[in-house]
């Protein structure tokens, strides 16, 4: 019987991803104290369904911080899939480069290491991309966003993390947040919700995760 077990682990246990590179990672960031800066091995999974169920090949993430998302992407597309992840902080970037070198499918990743305004036009050329994951500056995301529906194809996805903020959204903050954050977090929320543009739901995962499928 597992009555105590917390919600998250219950997830966890059932849908997160038992993969040995991943776990490395997972267990290095425990170490250093940074794990609750990314994504959940459910939250991966989610990413992962859907990489195999929408076909996608070419992925864009903003925001690599240690490398965990962009690995579990890779993962799951195919041998001829791309992952670009953008990273503005140095240190980040080289632990990412790591965890990219110590696996086979961090041959699928492309990592950058930069501003990720001054980076987007030099992306541009790769596109259009199949996906893009947000999970970088929440001040940027309505920026992000507007990049994003430019260079994702048309039926392909835009992916939005921590899209509660933290609660700040609805008024009841557990973290305190700018006002910059929170107006770029609302636009990118309502933008996606346009039902004219996009096929959209926000996953009420623990910290929010927004699809939209453009039209």
């Amino acid at each position: 019987m597992r009555g105590d077990e917390p919600k998250e682990k219950y997830l966890d246990r059932l849908f997160g991803l038992p993969d040995t590179d991943l776990k490395h990672v997972r267990e290095r960031m425990l170490e250093t104290g940074l794990d609750a800066m990314s994504i959940s091995g459910a939250e991966a999974r989610i990413l992962q369904f859907l990489i195999r169920g929408f076909g996608v090949r070419k992925v864009i993430e903003f925001g690599t911080f240690l490398g965990y998302s962009a690995l579990a992407m890779a993962k799951a597309l195919p041998s001829d899939g791309l992952v670009v992840t953008l990273e503005n902080n140095p240190k980040h970037h080289a632990w990412a480069a790591e965890t990219f070198k110590a696996s086979p499918e961090g041959k699928k990743i492309l990592s950058l290491c930069g501003d990720a305004h001054d980076l987007m036009a030099e992306i541009e050329a790769g596109g259009p991309y199949d996906l893009a994951f947000v999970d970088a500056d929440k001040s940027a995301y309505a920026d992000y966003l507007t990049w994003c529906e430019k260079n994702v194809r048309r039926g392909g996805l835009i992916v939005g993390d921590n899209t509660f903020l933290w609660g700040a959204l609805w008024n009841r903050p557990e973290l305190n947040m700018r006002d910059d954050e929170i107006q770029a977090m609302s636009e990118f929320n309502r933008r996606l919700s346009d039902p004219i543009r996009y096929n959209s739901i926000l996953i009420p995962t623990l910290e929010g995760m927004t699809i939209g499928q453009k039209l």
